[in-house]
């Protein structure tokens, strides 16, 4: 088999000068080989470069699709919160009329409306007796109640958090006293347990 590379160099170093017709043939043949392989190769780069192309736009695509569906998520969400909102409105009033039917249809909506949130991950909270919890509460004024310091009295507007993640603080009233609880020797001891028992039910 003739080495064409060794040939080649030899003809470019003018080492031979008539190059025997056979062997002019025999490296044509070698020419057209690597020029062939050359080109399949070249063929084969361009197929993976438009390969990796393809898959970069179909990435592009399904972050754009991405995007969107999480921008319209989020505006379903604010959208059952100001529903939600609403519905608080009518739930306070209704609380407050001494109507005992429509504050009892009031409750009924209210808590079937809690329900629904729940079913697609939406939490609401910042309901009375439970003790202040500065991470998802703010407080918006006290009151004089039977129920221990720093226990929310009552919800001004109810907070909600998106699987776990909070998207608005409740704004409660918290109560004033009398304090929760003492140590041995009779002194106050608020600031311990207010800290041991942010977010827990309250005890009266």
């Amino acid at each position: 088999m003739l080495n064409f590379e060794a040939e080649l160099d030899k003809l470019l170093s003018r080492e031979i000068q008539d190059l025997p017709q056979y062997e002019f043939a025999e490296l044509a043949a070698a020419g057209q080989t690597l020029l062939a392989e050359f080109n399949k190769k070249q063929t084969d780069v361009s197929l993976q470069v438009e390969e990796i192309y393809d898959l970069v736009k179909e990435q592009e695509l399904l972050q754009d699709t991405a995007k969107a569906e999480r921008n319209r998520a989020n505006q379903l969400i604010q959208a059952a919160i100001g529903l939600g909102d609403l519905l608080e409105d009518f739930y306070v009033y209704a609380r407050r009329s001494g109507d005992e039917a429509l504050k009892h249809q009031a409750g009924l909506l209210w808590e079937q409306a809690g329900g629904i949130l729940a079913g697609l991950g939406i939490t609401r909270f910042g309901e009375s007796g439970q003790f202040l919890d500065p991470r998802i509460h703010t407080v918006k004024a006290s009151a004089e109640s039977s129920l221990p310091r720093e226990c929310i009295v009552e919800a001004l507007q109810s907070g909600y958090a998106y699987q776990n993640a909070l998207i608005r603080k409740a704004a409660v009233v918290v109560s004033r006293g009398p304090e929760y609880g003492t140590t041995d020797n009779g002194t106050q001891n608020q600031d311990t347990q207010d800290q041991d028992n942010e977010g827990e039910p309250c005890d009266e």
